[in-house]
């Protein structure tokens, strides 16, 4: 028992050195510190997930499922029964996930990450501008797209 003790132990250490200088963890960040917790201390998958909620809680680090959870809901008042949003409201949808990601994001990479969230809860864009198309929901995400090349999104002062 104490030696599984003491691989919770370093594996909370290593989670918060991990997350020393970043304020936000994005889902392969946390996924690469899970597999660390069950291959380098041998933990089993939920007692890994745990120790790492638990440091991100008392260290009050931002976990990006976490916000996408939140964003859903957000999004579900947005939307109505249509599960349509308007380019304003997506647009302050945006600018919630930043705040919720603490700041950290730039506006790009929170436009990109609600696109995402939306995509996945099957949410449409709403028809706007002089010619009601979507053109503007396209264009999010176009222009060297980090997540489209596999890496993570570009965060302010990291």
């Amino acid at each position: 028992m104490s030696n599984e003790n003491n691989a919770q132990q370093r594996f909370s250490g290593y989670v918060e050195l991990a997350a020393l200088d970043r304020p936000f963890l994005s889902k392969s960040e946390e996924r690469r510190l899970l597999e660390d917790g069950i291959a380098r201390f041998g933990l089993d998958p939920e007692v890994a997930r745990g120790i790492l909620l638990s440091v991100a809680q008392r260290k009050d680090l931002r976990v990006e499922r976490d916000i996408d959870a939140r964003m859903r809901a957000i999004l579900d008042r947005f939307g109505g029964k249509g599960r349509k949003i308007s380019k304003k409201k997506f647009m302050e949808a945006a600018a919630i996930y930043n705040g919720l990601a603490g700041g950290t994001l730039d506006e790009e990479a929170a436009r990109i990450r609600v696109k995402r969230v939306m995509e996945e809860n099957e949410f449409r864009a709403r028809r706007a501008g002089l010619f009601l198309s979507r053109r503007w929901y396209g264009k999010i995400g176009r222009k060297g797209d980090p997540e489209a090349l596999g890496q993570s999104a570009p965060t302010r002062g990291a």
